[in-house]
C-alpha cells in the first residue's frame, strides 16, 4: 500500500512538473492516472504488484524526462522551453537512472 501511494505521488509530481500552467492537461492526466491506479486496486499477487509499481515509476520518469509542452507563440509557431534535465536524454539513460 505504501509503495503504491509513493509511486502514485511520484506520477502526480511528474504530471504537475510537465504540465504546469496547462489546466486542461493537468486535469485530464490526473484523471487518467487515477483511473489506471483504481483499475489495478484489486491486484494482490506480489509479483504483479511489483511489476505494476515498476511500470508506474517508469511512467513517472518518462513523463518528467521526455514530455515537453509546446506553446503557440504570437508568430503562430510552437515553441518549447527545454529544461536541463531534458537535454541529451535518451530512453536508455532514463532507464539507467532508476
Amino acid at each position: 500500500m505504501a509503495a503504491s501511494l509513493s509511486v502514485y505521488r511520484q506520477c502526480l509530481r511528474s504530471v504537475q512538473q510537465s504540465f504546469r500552467g496547462d489546466q486542461f492537461m493537468l486535469h485530464n492526466s490526473r484523471k487518467e492516472l487515477r483511473s489506471k491506479f483504481e483499475a489495478n486496486r484489486h491486484v494482490s499477487d506480489s509479483g504483479a504488484v511489483k511489476k505494476l509499481l515498476a511500470e508506474g515509476a517508469e511512467a513517472a520518469d518518462f513523463i518528467k524526462t521526455f514530455v515537453v509542452q509546446a506553446k503557440l507563440n504570437e508568430r503562430g509557431n510552437f515553441e518549447m522551453k527545454v529544461q536541463p534535465h531534458h537535454a541529451d536524454a535518451t530512453a536508455e539513460e532514463a532507464a539507467l537512472r532508476r
